[in-house]
């Protein structure tokens, strides 16, 4: 059997960002150090913009982390129900998610490959 990869059900013009950062942690020796970390995220449309920092989540919380705003589009399609027949118009609608991030990360950076 051939190995699917995760983003194998999935189409359109969606694809993985990764979210790199750095992060205070302590040591086993007690020292601080900053270790690279990564985020993986799955963005089903358009990226248009992303914001890093405070950033307001849907139920309005405010969190640390990063806000990506997409756009997702919708086909067109005709549908039937009963013996009601209806057309439903092509839509484009703008999309935020938001990754919670450590509160002490530095360096952070978005990017398409690992």
């Amino acid at each position: 059997m051939v190995y699917k990869p995760s983003e194998y059900p999935r189409v359109g013009p969606g694809r993985y960002y990764y979210i790199m950062y750095e992060n205070l942690e302590r040591t086993r020796a007690g020292n601080k150090v900053w270790k690279p970390r990564v985020k993986r995220v799955y963005i089903s449309g358009k990226l248009l913009r992303w914001q890093k920092g405070r950033v307001r989540k849907r139920t309005g919380e405010t969190v640390n982390g990063i806000k990506l705003v997409y756009e997702n589009t919708r086909k067109g399609f005709k549908a039937q129900r009963g013996n009601t027949r209806y057309s439903v118009s092509r839509a484009e609608m703008e999309v935020a998610k938001v990754v919670e991030l450590p509160k002490g990360a530095r360096n952070i950076r978005l990017t398409t490959s690992k």
